[in-house]
């Protein structure tokens, strides 16, 4: 199994993993290290048990935070897909009441036209 070396808050373990998961392994690491930079940084020196600890529970903290959006952004998602598929089965329907004032105008100019020709090639 592959050794991948890591630091946590300036300490140095070395941690195994299955062959190809040495970038997870290296990618959690940094979160972790950021987390235990950013308390060491606001309180100081912590034993490192404790770092650990702080460190693991803010990043679940994160975690959980980020799980509660995605399942509203999910629901929303679906809720959207919905009424798509909605929109895509109903009839459409045009509302007469929108037509723009100066395309009637221009379609009864255009009615009236056809009409005369029609009367003239009748004729």
């Amino acid at each position: 199994m592959p050794e991948v070396a890591i630091n946590i808050g300036d300490k140095k373990f070395t941690v195994t993993c299955q062959p190809g998961e040495e970038s997870s392994l290296e990618f959690a690491a940094r979160l972790l290290n950021d987390e235990a930079s950013y308390l060491i940084s606001e309180i100081g020196q912590l034993s490192e048990q404790k770092l650990l600890l702080m460190s693991a529970l803010m990043l679940a903290d994160k975690m959980a935070t980020t799980t509660e959006k995605m399942t509203k952004c999910e629901k929303a998602l679906e809720e959207a897909l919905n009424k798509v598929q909605q929109l895509e089965k109903a009839e459409p329907q045009i509302n007469t009441d929108s037509v723009d004032n100066e395309l009637l105008i221009h379609l009864e100019n255009i009615t009236e036209k056809a009409e005369e020709l029609a009367a003239k090639v009748s004729s």
